[in-house]
């Protein structure tokens, strides 16, 4: 067996799987009904390694013979094969610039002017555990996993406009809370007191709250626990579009007194007078507005007119970053991404249910005019997390001197 036609064969099946795995990244982005977002999901994964399979079967003479030979070209009675080897060769180029050239956005913009990290390893930290299955047990268990951890993150950020009234302002950003009862309460509990010693003036939470009827009963014990100075704002995400008893989960929500941004904006006064513009946005999978939404050059025209109102768009999805640019916001938050879940050293997360595919995983970014802040998330319904810890995040805003 020679080396030029292995390496030829393994950058196929590389490409064959980046191909797939673009489509599995960006099925989840559409807003697709759920059942058949999975249908889709299983067949993705099905056909990328049976496709391949089939075709290492029915050409396994001429290939057998063509590893044989010291040259990289594909075997002369390859058939198929070598229609499928070229189709994957081309999309592996296509595809593969394009993912590569997402990488730049692992490095942080200049406007992430600090941060600091604290780690807390909430499962020790609780008596039994964090764990309420025998799964999430298991997987909890697995080396590296990161599911039982919690990292508090310190971010002061530098917003793109010079807003001299919100300098100083502490945001609280946690997103994708996923109450399935994979995890016992005390781990929201515990994760929630850690979350509140940070202070925050406003806390925005990104969607993604609950998944299951059954731990519907868990609202006002924990969310009910979120408090600050100028509040707590919301919008839903695509889990939260699993609840059957949907009215009562927002009963809920809005008996805690936090503020649905999926309904209507927010206009918040701080005590020197400077507003703060909150508009939510929990598109593709909801729309609830009470009223439509003013047209976006309108919307905007305060701030093109030199207004100093703080303008942030709350958004499930990464995905809306251009909406949130149209609205001209100074700052979007967003989460559920979870981060990739899995990140490879040197080359960041590869899965991500979101048009961009990994680009846009988690961090900050800045897209003029506006910053945007990608949460990991506190959980998720797969509880696999390898570099990629749950994350609460504090946001120090400071404005350009």
């Amino acid at each position: 067996m020679h080396a030029k036609p292995l390496i030829v064969l393994v950058l196929v099946l590389i490409a064959n799987c980046g191909f797939w795995l673009h489509l599995f990244n960006r099925i989840n982005a559409t807003g697709l009904p759920r059942k058949l977002t999975k249908s889709l999901e299983k067949l993705i994964v099905a056909v990328c390694f049976v496709l391949p399979s089939g075709m290492l079967i029915a050409h396994r003479a001429a290939l057998l013979a063509w590893l044989q030979q010291a040259n990289f070209w594909l075997p002369e009675s390859g058939g198929w094969f070598n229609i499928y080897a070229i189709c994957c060769l081309i999309s592996g180029v296509l595809l593969g610039l394009g993912w590569l050239e997402s990488r730049r956005w692992l490095i942080p913009p200049k406007h992430l002017l600090a941060v600091h990290t604290q780690q807390h390893d909430v499962h020790r930290s609780i008596a039994g555990g964090t764990p309420a299955d025998r799964t999430t047990r298991f997987l909890q268990c697995l080396p590296g996993n990161e599911i039982g951890q919690l990292q508090l993150t310190r971010k002061e950020l530098l917003i793109p406009r010079r807003l001299p009234g919100v300098d100083g302002l502490k945001l609280g950003h946690i997103s994708d809370l996923h109450f399935t009862g994979q995890y016992r309460p005390e781990h929201y509990h515990f994760v929630l007191d850690r979350f509140l010693e940070l202070e925050p003036d406003l806390i925005i939470v990104s969607g993604d709250i609950i998944d299951h009827d059954h731990c519907l009963s868990w609202i006002e014990p924990v969310l009910g626990r979120l408090q600050a100075p100028y509040g707590v704002s919301f919008v839903l995400g695509n889990h939260d579009c699993r609840v059957r008893a949907f009215d009562e989960l927002l009963e809920s929500l809005a008996a805690l007194g936090h503020f649905d941004l999926g309904q209507q904006d927010q206009w918040i006064r701080l005590q020197d007078g400077t507003q703060i513009e909150l508009f939510g946005n929990e598109l593709p999978w909801l729309q609830r507005r009470e009223s439509p939404r003013p047209n976006p050059s309108l919307a905007a025209s305060s701030q093109t007119n030199g207004s100093t109102n703080l303008r942030i768009a709350v958004c499930h999805s990464p995905d809306q970053i251009d909406w949130a640019r149209k609205m001209k916001c100074d700052l979007m938050l967003a989460g559920h991404t979870h981060g990739g879940q899995v990140r490879f050293p040197g080359i960041g997360p590869i899965v991500a249910p979101s048009r961009f595919g990994s680009r846009f995983a988690s961090g900050v970014f800045y897209l003029p005019p506006t910053l945007m802040h990608v949460s990991r998330g506190l959980a998720g319904t797969h509880p696999l997390r390898w570099r990629c810890m749950p994350e609460a995040s504090l946001l120090t805003l400071r404005s350009p001197p």
